[in-house]
């Protein structure tokens, strides 16, 4: 009786964490398929005619890397809304204090 409940307690966890499991699968590919990858960066894309129509700012504090794990650097993100066309580009900027690097990511939404 005991290893009858238990078997009935396992098969609906084990369905369960399938529909979660599906669930977020589902929302990965979804978002993968809203928005499409740019090699061009922020000046390429004005150059191109590209038209930056919002800008926002932010600094996130992490912690730091050793042998200054002590300290919190800063990483300085600025977010660049561009359109053109009736398309939105859409790329983040970043810098980290820590590390003196810049990234930057643009990515092309889907309509």
């Amino acid at each position: 009786m005991i290893a009858n409940y238990s078997q009935r307690v396992v098969s609906r966890i084990s369905r369960g964490i399938v529909t979660v499991s599906s669930f977020f699968l589902a929302g990965v590919l979804t978002s993968i398929s809203w928005a499409q990858p740019l090699e061009a960066g922020v000046y390429d894309l004005t150059r191109q005619g590209w038209q930056i129509t919002a800008i926002a700012e932010r600094n996130e504090r992490r912690p730091g890397i050793a042998p200054y794990a002590e300290l919190w650097r800063i990483v300085s993100v600025t977010d660049y809304r561009l359109e053109k066309s009736g398309q939105v580009i859409i790329c983040e900027m970043r810098y980290d204090s820590q590390r003196d690097s810049q990234d930057e990511t643009c990515m092309l939404k889907a309509p």
